[in-house]
């Protein structure tokens, strides 16, 4: 493959999953680092980009990619938090507003792989693309899963 191909095919696949990236880079960041962990993370799918075999969907790939390269990122930077910034404006957005920031920062208080997981399963994907993901197996995937919700319920309640 060309060098003027591979660039475009990568420009491709980066867009056509940038929201994927980003999500990933947003829940791992800390606030105003999200563009470094962005970077970061098409830094090593490019480093990687003929590495892709095929043998699961490029989605669940990237996905991949982005959470070891950020979770790698919090190893090296150790952020602190999580900050959410939105303009809301009506009462009942202020609501919302405050029951997302109290979702978003009971979930940054996981661990990384119980962030992992509960991110993935917020996104709708099958415990079998989790599995194909984080390299667990299903069982231990169904496991961590179950307990990751059952201390979001904890940290809700209490």
């Amino acid at each position: 493959m060309s060098t003027q191909t591979k660039e475009q095919l990568f420009t491709d696949v980066v867009y056509a999953h940038r929201n994927i990236i980003y999500k990933v880079c947003y829940m791992y960041a800390p606030q105003g680092m999200v563009e470094d962990y962005f970077q970061e993370v098409l830094c090593n799918i490019w480093s990687s980009f003929d590495q892709f075999d095929g043998r699961s969907k490029r989605s669940t790939w990237i996905y991949r990619i982005a959470l070891y390269t950020c979770i790698s990122f919090i190893r090296r930077k150790q952020p602190t938090s999580i900050s959410l910034t939105f303009d809301l404006s009506s009462d009942e957005d202020s609501v919302l507003k405050e029951q997302i920031e109290e979702l978003h920062s009971i979930i940054n208080r996981l661990g990384n792989l119980d962030r992992a997981l509960i991110l993935l399963w917020l996104d709708g994907y099958t415990y079998e693309e989790m599995t194909e993901i984080t390299r667990l197996t299903l069982s231990n995937v169904s496991v961590k899963l179950m307990r990751a919700k059952e201390k979001i319920k904890k940290m809700f309640n209490a």
